[in-house]
């Protein structure tokens, strides 16, 4: 995360053109990996929501099977 000693390596994510999702504009999101198991969907949105006013949402990915967290998820921001 900016500003933290937390060393970090960004990468911006795109969805494919079959993405179900609907028309986001100008949305981007990034990738966020090795999560604690214990992160949740809330957990990530604030932290990076208190310092990037533009974040939009984010989800932590679960398996189908046994709801466990796979440590990875995605944050979505209105702007760069």
């Amino acid at each position: 995360m900016p500003n933290t000693e937390q060393p970090f390596h960004l990468n911006w994510a795109t969805f494919s053109m079959g993405d179900k999702r609907s028309n986001n504009g100008s949305d981007l999101s990034i990738f966020v990996g090795d999560l604690a198991a214990d992160v949740t969907d809330n957990l990530l949105h604030e932290t990076f929501a208190n310092r990037c006013p533009s974040v939009k949402a984010a989800k932590v990915l679960t398996d189908a099977n046994t709801g466990w967290s796979k440590s990875y998820g995605f944050v979505r921001f209105g702007d760069r």
